[in-house]
């Protein structure tokens, strides 16, 4: 890493990201949830944030989701 800033988590902003972000390799996120906005995250903040926008959903709404996806 370059700078400092580099390591700073995309979804929390804080330093320390350990992980590339699911988006960089062209990752699939369920409807409302947060993206990152650089290429780092901590894997516990992008847990969190797929545990949250999935559990926001209703079940007709995750069905509809994966069947999206693997058409």
């Amino acid at each position: 890493m370059d700078d400092e800033s580099d390591d700073l988590c995309g979804l929390c902003g804080l330093p320390g990201a350990n992980k590339m972000a699911l988006w960089t390799g062209g990752g699939v996120y369920w409807p409302g949830e947060q993206r990152p906005d650089s290429q780092f995250v901590h894997s516990d903040c992008e847990h969190a944030e797929t545990e949250r926008a999935f559990t926001a959903l209703t079940p007709e709404q995750r069905r509809a989701t994966l069947r999206s996806i693997w058409r």
